[in-house]
């Protein structure tokens, strides 16, 4: 009992030591490392290959979803088009009847009367007799019309009326009645009237926020609550209306849906006008698939807010954003339990037109040689949108005439027509010439088809009631060349009327052409929509072109498709964890296999790393055990003579440290060719000097001198070190430094002006120090420095000769620093920049404006500045100080002396320093202009004519 118990501790320790001893096999070094980047590498290759597993599993999906809900789309979309057209020809039919009524009645006022002379008559036994005269005569007044007083007739739409009710009949369960057709119409009726209200509120708010110079809120905000009101009230109308129209024909198009296959259940249709989408209101849709399966989950789930925001988001994107052609990103998101994405297409009505303008559209970035026709087409559209201009001044002049003179009476009016003709016909002439020469490839004929026939389509889109547009007229016009000619014929008879002028309304030649239809526009109405289209650039990157102006014009809603993808993804998400844990497995194992196998190899290399750590420690004596002919022993070999090159490379080092500036070192050594070839540079020059150091030296001894020199450069040269700046030279007691060369440094121009304000603080901490000790003599106590400071390009680099060189910088930019320096002495500053200095430290550093010179060996004027202090901490009597001298700089600049000398002074009383030279320079100068004003051209610089 005793010995299985003592032996029980001695298994758990050595376990418990197995465990312990894991991480530092793990932490040991080289061994780890390998063996996690075998497992990484590995686990890398299985994560790679599972996202692109996942991925294509997921493209698979997608691609089947976006195909199934094409098919339903396609055919819900001939639903929508069929209910919009239905919707839209009795709206289109009361329109009609409104224009008819107010037409009729606006252009009764070209009528003309016609007085008649008729004899009065008796009626006896039912004879009616004049009695040979004896009843005197009566003159009566008759009313005829005149080309101007007609207008389309009510009758006109009645086979339209007849036509919608049969497809209603066709597609219903049951006849439908005269009171149910009648409730449509009604319907219609009111949306008629509401949508007439909108437009005339919206006319009114137009005029109030662009006609008035003060518009009145209040009114502007009643009249946006009524517009909104009435939109809302339009909406519901419209809704109504649809609705009716579903009820009538839901259960037919519900049955042929099933025998179709197509699956409602995973697939959400709704369709919304634009009428429908109304800013800050919930949208409505026309047409809802979920009528057709209102059981399935997807149909039963309510609709999230996100879906309202993604819908007006597309309407947005649409309309504002990349254009109607452009593709709306889908949303995806979660709904009991639901993965749904919601995809966002245009819905547009006018089949014919809406396919050609896409065409267009789809040629524009690939036109090749209809590069040319767009241009000289452009040349004729020039010309031809010179004519309607003439023509609609020409048939308001015929109007006002007593009688009205009809148009085709006209020869003004004909040979203006004349020439609008003879200019399309020659655009028609350059597309077959440019047809005929450029034979289009079987992908693209219907492309170039729609280059030459967009402006037809439309044309009788827009001007023809449809009973049915289902697109079958589009293919019927480039499919056969039966159809081909037939729809060549329609459109030039269309044209033909238009341009003859004879008839306000169609013919009844024009109107046998058009059997799947009506036109529903005067001739009058029609020439303003062809003048448009005809006007309208083919494709344009600056105006509207074609395939913009027919698109907007076709434009009717949004399709939104809900896809259920819940299946799919739980199927990709099943096989992705399957792929994670197999991954895991494999990483698992081969870490293990690494961890053995590494220990085999690694021994030789810790002898290596321990020798580089050495090394790396600064320890240069250090000798790598020399190790074979394999890659070790090449290794050892090479890691030797590093050491060896190193050794060199710190006595070199060493030695030229003392001599050069070690940044300088250092990039010689990167690139000494770099250095020697020179670059230009945008740099910030330094340049400092001690002001009357010649009379401190000649009283110091040489090693007073020496030791007050050391000190002095030792302590200004450790700040602009401090600061990233290089030492160019020292001359004497002057200092030279370089920023931003030849190592690039981060706003160099501020750094050298903090390095400058630094340096004027470190000598008064060194004078305070000499004058506490009794050091040097009192001069040296008191000296000052004056520093320049200037940035832009300068020649950088090695200068001098093959066999002696420094670093150095040469250039106008390095020469006004100099010359700046040089100034500080004139205005007794310490520290004087260039403009170019101070565009760059203004927002960090405190300056004054001192003076606009031009300075020895520089034609272009510059703007002086003193850099007095960082900004931040500067005290309000200081920034008073220094805004009236700079106040006292501009009047001087413009020339009122005594204003300018009067700010000058009291700057300089409020100095609690005593005098500033500065003052007593532009004071002098003002007190001489006053006696000698400066010419008219005098522009307020001062040429300096000493360095």
């Amino acid at each position: 009992m005793n010995k299985n118990s003592s032996e029980r501790p001695s298994i758990a320790k050595r376990i418990l030591d197995a465990f312990l001893l894991l991480p530092k096999v793990f932490y040991s070094g080289i061994r780890a490392k390998l063996a996690i980047f075998t497992g990484s590498l590995i686990v890398l290759t299985i994560f790679i290959l599972s996202v692109i597993y996942v991925r294509q599993q997921t493209a698979i999906l997608t691609e089947s979803y976006d195909r199934e809900a094409a098919i339903s789309r396609k055919y819900i979309s001939s639903l929508v088009l069929e209910l919009d057209n239905i919707s839209q020809s009795l709206i289109r039919i009361e329109e009609f009847r409104d224009r008819v009524s107010k037409q009729t009645e606006a252009l009764k006022k070209y009528k003309t009367t016609k007085t008649l002379v008729r004899e009065n008559q008796v009626s006896l036994f039912g004879i009616k007799t004049s009695l040979f005269g004896a009843l005197g005569k009566n003159k009566v007044h008759k009313k005829l019309d005149t080309y101007y007083s007609t207008y389309l007739s009510k009758d006109d739409i009645q086979v339209l009326e007849k036509t919608i009710r049969q497809q209603l009949q066709l597609g219903g369960e049951k006849p439908i009645t005269d009171k149910e057709f009648s409730r449509l119409q009604f319907m219609a009726k009111k949306f008629v009237f509401a949508d007439r209200e909108i437009g005339i509120i919206r006319k009114r708010l137009s005029e109030l926020k662009e006609n008035q110079e003060k518009p009145d809120q209040t009114e502007i905000s009643a009249a946006e609550e009524e517009l909104r009101k009435k939109s809302l009230l339009s909406r519901k109308l419209r809704s109504e209306l649809d609705e009716n129209i579903v009820t009538i024909l839901a259960e037919s198009k519900k049955r042929k849906i099933k025998d179709l296959g197509l699956d409602t259940g995973r697939f959400r249709l709704q369709t919304f006008p634009l009428s429908g989408i109304i800013p800050g209101e919930a949208s409505e849709p026309t047409l809802d698939t979920q009528i057709f399966d209102s059981e399935s989950p997807l149909n039963q789930a309510p609709m999230q807010d996100n879906l309202e925001e993604g819908l007006k988001g597309a309407l947005s994107s649409l309309i504002d954003g990349a254009g109607i052609m452009a593709e709306v990103p889908a949303t995806s998101f979660q709904q009991n339990n639901l993965e749904l994405q919601a995809l966002y297409s245009p819905h547009f009505r006018n089949p014919a037109s809406t396919e050609r303008a896409r065409l267009v559209e789809s040629k524009r970035g690939n036109l090749g040689a209809w590069n040319g026709y767009l241009q000289e087409e452009g040349e004729i559209l020039t010309e031809l949108s010179k004519i309607p201009p003439l023509l609609d001044a020409r048939l308001k002049h015929l109007k006002e005439k007593k009688p009205p003179i009809p148009p085709f009476k006209d020869k003004e009016f004909k040979a203006e027509y004349a020439k609008y003709a003879s200019l399309v016909r020659k655009r028609n002439l350059l597309y077959a010439t440019y047809l005929r020469n450029n034979p289009s490839k079987e992908e693209e004929e219907l492309q170039v088809e729609a280059i030459g026939s967009i402006r037809n389509s439309a044309l009788e889109d827009q001007i023809l009631l449809r009973f049915r547009p289902d697109g079958s007229d589009y293919s019927r016009s480039v499919q056969s060349e039966e159809g081909k000619e037939l729809f060549e014929k329609r459109w030039n008879s269309l044209r033909e009327w238009i341009y003859a002028g004879e008839s306000e309304t169609p013919t009844p030649k024009l109107k046998a052409l058009f059997q799947d239809g009506i036109i529903g526009n005067s001739r009058t109405e029609a020439e303003q929509i062809l003048w448009k289209l005809d006007s309208t650039p083919l494709l344009s990157e600056t105006l509207d072109d074609l395939p913009s102006v027919v698109l907007s014009s076709n434009f009717a809603g949004i399709i939104r498709t809900i896809v259920d993808r819940t299946e799919g993804l739980e199927s990709i998400r099943s096989n992705r964890d399957r792929a994670v844990l197999s991954a895991l497995g494999i990483t698992g194992f081969s870490i293990f296999l690494a961890v053995f196998i590494s220990g085999f190899v690694v021994q030789r290399i810790k002898r290596l790393i321990r020798n580089a750590e050495q090394v790396g420690k600064g320890d240069l004596n250090v000798e790598f055990e020399p190790g074979g002919s394999d890659e070790f022993g090449n290794l050892s070999v090479a890691l030797n003579q590093m050491v060896t090159g190193l050794r060199e490379r710190e006595k070199i080092k060493g030695i030229l440290g003392s001599m050069i500036d070690p940044v300088v070192i250092g990039e010689a050594m990167k690139d000494l060719a770099a250095l020697k070839r020179g670059s230009e540079k945008r740099v910030t020059a330094f340049f400092s000097d001690v002001a009357g150091f010649s009379d401190i030296s000649e009283k110091l001894s040489s090693v007073e001198l020496a030791e007050l020199l050391n000190e002095y450069l030792s302590a200004m040269t450790l700040i602009l070190k401090e600061h990233e700046g290089v030492l160019d030279k020292y001359i004497g007691d002057a200092i030279v430094g370089i920023f931003n060369a030849p190592v690039e440094v981060d706003t160099h121009c501020l750094k050298a002006t903090k390095a400058s304000l630094k340096m004027i603080g470190k000598l008064e901490e060194l004078k305070a120090g000499w004058k506490k000790s009794h050091k040097y003599i009192p001069e040296a106590r008191d000296m000052k420095i004056r520093i320049g400071l200037n940035t832009g390009l300068a020649k950088v680099g090695f200068m001098g000769t093959d066999a002696l060189a420094s670093y150095t910088m040469m250039g106008d930019t390095v020469n006004l620093a100099a010359r700046l320096e040089a100034a500080g002495k004139d205005y007794g500053v310490s520290i004087l920049v260039s403009d170019a200095v101070h565009m760059e430290i203004k927002d960090h550093i405190f300056t004054r404006k001192l003076d606009l010179v031009r300075v020895k060996g520089k034609n272009e004027p510059v703007i002086l500045y003193e850099a007095i202090s960082e900004l931040k901490g500067v005290n309000s009597a200081r920034k008073e100080l220094v805004g009236a001298y700079e106040e006292g700089l501009a009047l001087y600049l413009e020339r009122k002396w005594d204003l300018a000398i009067k700010k000058f002074k009291d700057s300089e009383k409020a100095n609690s320093n005593g005098e500033d030279k500065a003052v007593q320079i532009l004071v002098e100068r003002c007190k001489e202009y006053k006696k000698t004003p400066p010419p008219d051209s005098w522009d307020g610089v001062y040429t300096r004519t000493h360095k």
